[in-house]
């Protein structure tokens, strides 16, 4: 809690990517991409993310381009309050690099939701969905057990969409795991 009075940062005794871009700016680091918790230890509680189900820390964040839940174009998606400046970043950057029809080819505007809270598909524990920090795309055509090269985002087109999600701390499931390509998380799988 003293580095974080220090740094000028809230003191809550949990060194979150708020911290951590403090100390790098105190020590007149580069700016690194945000290194966020580890899920199990999202699902203690006791992260930067807090409690699962706390509505009062999700935010909707308005998409620089046009999404579609169902067919039906969303005006907002809710995640928590610590992630959205990175989805809007993440989105916005999406948008420069593909651009509008590239975009729609891709499927990239096929939003699959971000919070619910809701179980893992094993039903072991609580989804990162649960804290609001986690997101699907294109849920078609990369159901859970669907795994590349038929997953469509494993394609060598959508290389940079994951590595925008990624350049901001965001963890694809695909690309880790190679299930669940739908999937993007600000928590790491340890």
């Amino acid at each position: 809690m003293q580095i974080q009075r220090r740094v000028g940062v809230t003191a809550d005794g949990i060194i979150g990517p708020v911290t951590v871009e403090a100390i790098c700016s105190a020590l007149k680091l580069p700016a690194a991409p945000p290194v966020w918790p580890a899920q199990s230890r999202v699902r203690t509680g006791k992260s930067c993310f807090g409690q699962p189900g706390n509505e009062a820390a999700l935010v909707s964040v308005i998409p620089p381009y046009p999404l579609y839940y169902e067919g039906v174009q969303v005006r907002s998606i809710r995640v928590h309050e610590l992630i959205a400046p990175h989805v809007k970043a993440a989105l916005s950057e999406v948008l420069e690099h593909y651009g509008p029809e590239a975009i729609h080819r891709l499927g990239l505007d096929i939003y699959g939701g971000s919070y619910a809270y809701r179980a893992t598909s094993s039903g072991k524990s609580l989804s990162m969905h649960a804290w609001g920090i986690a997101l699907d795309f294109a849920p078609e055509s990369n159901a859970y057990s669907t795994r590349a090269p038929q997953a469509s985002l494993s394609r060598e087109e959508c290389r940079r969409w994951w590595e925008i999600w990624e350049s901001h701390g965001a963890t694809s499931l695909g690309r880790s795991c190679n299930y669940d390509w739908m999937h993007l998380q600000f928590a790491g799988l340890s």
